[in-house]
């Protein structure tokens, strides 16, 4: 009995030095990884998992790894392996969720992010907002809009979420929606003022609603903080056109279309007399 009983110690033991080791390999390759050594950290998380195969932390680390090199499928796997052996790992459901999204499997993607909001206690604003993002992309629009606002509840100064939630309202039309979509522009670059984007979207809401002046002043202000967005050229060129000054709008689609933007090379052929 004393011998069985001795074994068994032992047995814990060696198991509770194995585990030290690979959580020790784990570190170690996060730490690479911070680096910018990928491939080094995949190779410390692979020995960890064959010191202790079944150690959740190795597999959601070399899961992270595979996304930074582009391997999807095999980011998704080990996020799975993760969960198989902690059921309740929340970071390895949540980075499945967005792995899936990338995937373009939203269904999967809302079935990971609502599990980490279970888990989380609601309290999650990422785990709300990319559900939102997701159930936008499926076109369940009112659920993405509630989505965002529950991001907002928990993170009020949650800029992208108040973006995104524009876009949604952008997106189902009519004038009471295009207007709010105006004013959550307005709260989206009063939390962050230095997003292109931001300007961008809120300058053609203004143009939907033939406000051309306000919309030329987003866009400045758009190409101000990036002047390599060739669409806000194109965009600004058609604000210019209902502002009746053809020149600045000839300037701004030929911008654009020297900057790639082809589509405004219509605009050119028919009011400015380019050629093609």
């Amino acid at each position: 009995m004393k011998k069985f009983l001795y074994t068994l110690l032992l047995c814990i033991c060696v198991s509770s030095i194995f585990a030290e080791t690979a959580e020790k390999l784990v570190q170690k390759g996060i730490q690479k990884g911070k680096k910018g050594k990928v491939e080094d950290a995949m190779a410390c998380f692979n020995k960890a998992i064959e010191v202790d195969s079944t150690y959740p932390e190795a597999y959601f680390n070399r899961g992270y790894a595979k996304n930074m090199l582009d391997d999807n499928k095999g980011s998704i796997a080990d996020f799975t392996k993760a969960i198989q052996y902690d059921s309740t790992y929340s970071n390895a459901y949540f980075n499945r969720a967005l792995a899936y999204a990338e995937d373009k499997d939203n269904r999967a993607a809302i079935k990971d992010f609502t599990t980490v909001i279970k888990l989380d206690s609601g309290m999650n604003a990422e785990a709300y907002y990319f559900r939102g993002v997701s159930r936008y992309f499926l076109v369940q629009l009112d659920s993405a809009i509630a989505d965002f606002d529950s991001a907002l509840v928990v993170d009020s100064a949650y800029a992208e979420a108040y973006y995104n939630k524009a876009l949604v309202k952008t997106r189902m039309g009519g004038t009471d929606n295009i207007k709010e979509a105006l004013s959550l522009y307005g709260k989206a670059i009063g939390i962050n003022p230095y997003d292109a984007d931001f300007y961008n979207n809120r300058g053609q809401v203004r143009y939907v609603l033939k406000d051309y002046k306000g919309a030329v002043g987003d866009y400045n202000r758009a190409l101000a903080l990036a002047p390599d967005m060739a669409r806000t050229y194109c965009n600004r060129g058609n604000a210019f056109f209902y502002m009746n000054d053809k020149i600045g709008a000839c300037e701004n689609w030929t911008t654009a279309v020297d900057m790639g933007f082809t589509l405004a090379q219509k605009m050119l052929d028919i009011y400015c007399q380019a050629p093609k």
